[in-house]
């Protein structure tokens, strides 16, 4: 028993992904459980083995697949009669069906190997709630839905819209790609972390509005009393002048009135351009403190490994005492090829941070243009 749990602890140390495994005495399904949570929540460019970050590479790009698909037959059947139904929409709604919910229980299953000093009954609770989660579990209801919906005939019209409506539940299903891209949680940091300079670009939005609004009804109140007809009537104006939208349902009529709304307009774009240069050098350090991480990685690694998978080919040969050991050998190859790594990070961190400049130059000089103009 105790050369069975060294073979698997052994195992899990080559796996290099997982810190520690959990105690079991059934080792070959704690190594499965450990496999399917490897392949179903890490990326594949963390997984040492090449069988398994090959296979997580496919079943990576078949589910995102299987989520565009559904995509695009939610969108498809939006534009079709609330009946109309094929064998090969009911066998592609019954394999997704199944697909996505195997899927969602094996990561319930093998969520347990995340962390090892809680219970497995904790762990889960604490895993069902996570928002992936619920992401998840929000866009496997309507399948259910749908399904059930099936052995229920709708009499009236609202129970027509309501079938429809659950088929377009569906599209619920392209939010599980943020797993893959994690573009929102980035979003969500930026705006963390900006939110005092997005505060002061709120606080003049409104300040801009309120104003112009307050303004424009002095200005078109006595020309045209039923369409500026309050400063609430106006704020919309104003919304509208200052996003460029054109509607044209309220216009001024009055030279006063257009020549503000000229100005207004000109505002509004300089307005805009500030949050959007907030976003962008935001996106920009994000991606600094990516590069960072990955030399810290990098650095860690190289350190604690005592075998150099592939060796750099960069200087053209080694001197006859280091060629004599291959200890040593590997010691030089491997800080040469750290080396390389290293000086190549620090190359597209230098890269980046010359592009926010030139961003953020770019910006300023068109907005002192466009006062200048």
């Amino acid at each position: 028993m105790l050369d069975n749990r060294s073979s698997c602890y052994e195992r899990t140390k080559l796996l290099d992904v997982l810190p520690s495994k959990s105690p079991s005495s059934e080792c070959f399904i704690a190594s499965l459980r450990q496999n399917v949570w490897i392949l179903l929540d890490y990326h594949a460019t963390r997984i040492s083995d090449s069988s398994l970050r090959l296979t997580s590479h496919i079943l990576q790009c078949s589910i995102l697949s299987l989520i565009l698909l559904n995509v695009i037959v939610a969108i498809v059947d939006s534009s079709q009669g609330p009946h109309v139904r094929s064998a090969w929409y009911q066998l592609f709604l019954y394999t997704s069906t199944v697909v996505f919910t195997i899927e969602y229980l094996l990561r319930l299953w093998s969520c347990t190997e995340d962390k090892h000093h809680q219970s497995p009954l904790l762990q889960r609770i604490q895993w069902i709630i996570k928002p992936m989660s619920l992401i998840d579990l929000a866009a496997l209801i309507p399948f259910y839905l749908e399904i059930g919906s099936e052995l229920i005939t709708w009499p009236t019209y609202s129970g027509t819209i309501s079938l429809r409506a659950l088929r377009l539940l569906r599209i619920l299903s392209f939010l599980r790609l943020e797993r893959s891209y994690n573009a929102l949680h980035n979003l969500m940091i930026i705006f963390r972390r900006k939110q005092e300079e997005f505060l002061v670009v709120s606080y003049l939005t409104t300040v801009l509005v309120l104003t112009s609004s307050t303004i424009i009804f002095f200005m078109e109140n006595q020309a045209q009393p039923k369409v500026f007809s309050s400063i609430g009537t106006c704020a919309w104006w104003s919304i509208e002048t200052i996003t460029s939208l054109g509607y044209g349902d309220i216009v001024p009529v009055t030279n006063t009135g257009r020549c503000f709304a000229s100005i207004l307009a000109l505002w509004g774009i300089i307005l805009f351009t500030i949050p959007g240069a907030v976003l962008g050098s935001g996106f920009i350090e994000l991606m600094l403190e990516k590069q960072r991480r990955e030399i810290r990685d990098f650095t860690e690694f190289a350190y604690k490994s005592d075998v150099v998978e592939e060796s750099n080919t960069i200087g053209e040969k080694v001197d006859e005492t280091v060629s004599s050991s291959s200890f040593q050998f590997k010691e030089v190859e491997a800080s040469r090829s750290q080396a390389s790594r290293l000086e190549l990070l620090h190359v597209n961190m230098d890269r980046l941070a010359l592009q926010q400049v030139h961003y953020c130059a770019n910006i300023f000089s068109s907005n002192a243009q466009l006062l200048c103009g």
